[in-house]
């Protein structure tokens, strides 16, 4: 039988799309466990105002606890889970996550997200929770990611090789391990919080406006400069 026109102008098509965005490469599945503990900074489980965003930063770009009004300018999204369930975030069991496909021409996609942006090999990838990234203070935030890959369960969070045609990742919240705000797995990082609960996997942070916490930087150095002050004027004569 022959095959219609219409069936053979489809899967021209459908090559033609898989040539210009590359094929599928390695496959990435990210998220946490089941009830993992995941609390704001008052201890309370996180609720469906939040939304966890996978991605990197500009390259050159390193984010900070004093440079947090820069990161939306500098961050490119890979993926993302909010609510509802079928969006990737569970509220009720406390568990998020998506999967992501990597292509051959350094380009993602999931199924909530295309991304147009060229992922370079070896880039670290952050994990960014947050209820709005408006900066007021109402918004809380937690940015981890796996700053060091010993005692890794899973894989390094870094962007794979893009000709890895057979590569599957795992990037889990447990393997995170350096929080730039909020705390992680046990662990609480630069933030302002009203309690610490325990154990948690994640804890998100009041965020601080930038001129606070340029405040807060300027008053730190201040303190230690005077510590150094008074321990050397003890050794003088």
């Amino acid at each position: 039988m022959n095959t219609p026109f219409y069936l053979l102008r489809l899967l021209c098509l459908a090559l033609a799309l898989a040539w210009t965005h590359g094929a599928q490469a390695s496959t990435v599945f990210w998220g946490n466990n089941v009830d993992d503990p995941l609390y704001d900074s008052a201890g309370a489980s996180l609720d469906a105002t939040y939304t966890f965003q996978i991605g990197v930063f500009t390259g050159g770009f390193t984010p900070t606890y004093q440079n947090v009004d820069q990161w939306e300018t500098n961050w490119h999204l890979i993926d993302l889970a909010f609510d509802p369930d079928e969006n990737g975030w569970n509220v009720p069991g406390q568990f998020y996550g998506g999967t992501i496909d990597f292509l051959t021409d350094g380009t993602a996609e999931s199924t909530r997200y295309t991304s147009s942006d060229v992922y370079t090999q070896g880039t670290v990838v952050y994990l960014w929770a947050f209820n709005s990234k408006t900066i007021v203070p109402s918004s809380e935030w937690a940015l981890v990611t796996d700053g060091s890959p010993a005692g890794d369960i899973d894989a390094d969070w870094i962007i794979p090789d893009p000709l890895d045609t057979d590569g599957a990742y795992n990037w889990t919240l447990l393997d995170a391990n350096s929080a730039i705000i909020g705390g992680v797995n046990g662990v609480q990082g630069p933030g302002t919080y009203s309690t610490t609960p325990s154990p948690f996997s994640l804890q998100t942070a009041v965020v601080p406006e930038p001129g606070s916490a340029l405040l807060l930087l300027a008053a730190a150095v201040a303190h230690l400069t005077r510590r150094f002050r008074r321990t050397t004027s003890l050794f003088l004569p």
